[in-house]
């Protein structure tokens, strides 16, 4: 493994380069803004795309820039991309067929073809704007109208799947139902550049309940009947949280193993537990003992990276309130991941005005001190309608300024090494004198002094290393942004 900081060493002292520094007209451009800006895109039944299953490639491909082209516009720094709705798959995959939801027919491949996620991830990548891919572990069919055919888990293992209400699930207790999750994640993390891994709050399902209203059980007799057989003591509600615990360790360990930078989201249901804090979400779900979610425990044991729990309800009241919910997440933040929580922006104009959005923004800014903030909009819809104004108002008031996602310094503090820049016919480019140290950026981060004062312009994949300047512009400074999100210094130009 190549030593950064030694090849570092090495550079200067060949080249005598180091980072510029700056006069007193001109101060040192500052660190970039951090916050994470997300929001999800949902592919089952077609929520923020396709809009319309089986239509031609060439239309697909353009609604879906449309969705780029305006997470740009709102300076959204990330898209949360449904790539494994039930089963199935929005990508190229020899592991599980192609989504119903997509091409219209599961397994049939999209004609012309083309691939979603690598689509995503170019067009992205080039406007600055992380992907994540989003995975539904253990979601089979999410209705009656698609069965499973070909590579399908229902076709190939039925005796792992079950119906529970409208859905079919895969059964979380069956370890080939795991490793196959397990597969199909890192065969993504391997295959593509996404910056991104994301669950959502599906683990065991939601429960039903019968006309007289009770509660149907799960039907997951034939794993925890298996279980039982080799002397297992756990009760059943503690074994289906074992199973789901075991699951979520495993693979935050076998995406480090690919790509120990590539970022593992959850986001659980909102509650861990009713009365938690004391007084609030007092007959709530429970999801510890209703999903085998044990949220608290993977966030506490650092099994993710960044925690997004869906904080769904307004400020008030107060027995579910997103001030109140949220700040007891952070409290209990003792692996000091990344707590950035889902807002329920499609509500608006239902059960909330605009303006609640806005106040859910800031409050999360207000805790800034404690960790960097974030947040992610339920769902990407919402701002594309721009329902209430939305859209608008987070432009003219919560997204002013670019912003770049937070560095995650405990997958890598290691600072990438300052560039070297020169200015030519009114265009600046950077690049090192040595291309070992190419592997180690992931963004360029581009500032221009204007009106005395510096500017963020832009965040460039690594593959881009040039920059116009306009007559505005009397200084450029240019960042590497490693894998990690650790910054370099800067390098300049006047």
């Amino acid at each position: 493994m190549i030593n950064l900081r030694w090849l570092v060493g090495v550079l200067v002292a060949v080249t005598g380069v180091a980072p510029a520094t700056v006069s007193a007209q001109m101060p040192a451009p500052p660190l970039p803004l951090r916050e994470f800006r997300g929001a999800w895109v949902a592919t089952v039944h077609g929520v923020d795309w396709p809009f319309e299953p089986g239509d031609p490639s060439a239309k697909q491909q353009k609604e879906l820039l449309q969705i780029i082209e305006k997470a740009s516009q709102l300076r959204l720094n990330a898209l949360i991309f449904q790539v494994r709705p039930a089963g199935d798959a929005v990508y190229k995959s020899d592991l599980e067929p192609w989504s119903p939801y997509f091409t219209g027919v599961m397994g049939r491949a999209p004609n012309p073809p083309w691939d979603p996620l690598e689509f995503m991830v170019k067009e992205c990548h080039a406007r600055g704007i992380e992907v994540h891919a989003w995975f539904n572990p253990y979601r089979a069919l999410a209705n009656t109208k698609h069965k499973g055919t070909g590579k399908h888990i229902a076709a190939r293992h039925p005796e792992w799947c079950w119906k529970y209400g409208n859905y079919t699930w895969m059964c979380p207790g069956e370890r080939g139902v795991q490793q196959l999750g397990i597969d199909v994640i890192t065969d993504v993390v391997r295959r593509y550049d996404v910056d991104g891994i994301h669950l959502d709050d599906y683990f065991y399902p939601y429960p039903i309940k019968d006309k007289a209203g009770n509660k149907i059980e799960f039907p997951d007799d034939r794993s925890w009947n298996a279980y039982k057989a080799t002397g297992g003591g756990l009760t059943r509600p503690e074994w289906r949280r074992a199973n789901v615990d075991g699951f979520v360790q495993r693979l935050y360990t076998a995406i480090k193993a690919e790509k120990r930078w590539v970022r593992f989201g959850i986001s659980p249901f909102g509650i861990w537990r009713p009365n938690n804090p004391a007084g609030i979400a007092k007959g709530a779900l429970d999801a510890f003992e209703d999903l085998g979610a044990d949220s608290l425990r993977w966030l506490q044991a650092g099994w993710c990276d960044y925690f997004a729990p869906q904080l769904y309800w307004p400020s008030e009241p107060k027995n579910l309130s997103f001030p109140l919910l949220f700040d007891w997440w952070i409290s209990q933040n003792t692996a000091r991941r990344h707590v950035w929580p889902g807002m329920a922006s499609e509500r608006v104009l239902k059960d909330r005005q605009p303006h609640e959005i806005l106040k859910q923004i800031s409050h999360t800014r207000m805790r800034g001190n404690y960790m960097p903030p974030g947040h992610i909009h339920w769902n990407f819809t919402a701002l594309a309608k721009n329902k209430g104004t939305l859209a608008d108002l987070c432009v003219q008031r919560a997204y002013q300024n670019m912003a770049i996602p937070p560095s995650a310094a405990w997958l890598g503090s290691e600072k990438p090494a300052a560039p070297l820049m020169k200015l030519e016919a009114g265009s600046a480019t950077w690049g090192y004198a040595d291309n070992r140290l190419d592997s180690f950026v992931k963004w360029w981060l581009v500032q221009s002094f204007e009106n005395g004062r510096w500017v963020d312009k832009k965040l460039l994949p690594s593959d881009v290393r040039s920059f116009a300047l306009t007559k505005e512009m009397t200084g450029l400074s240019v960042r590497a942004i490693g894998h990690t999100g650790m910054a370099s210094e800067p390098a300049l130009v006047r």
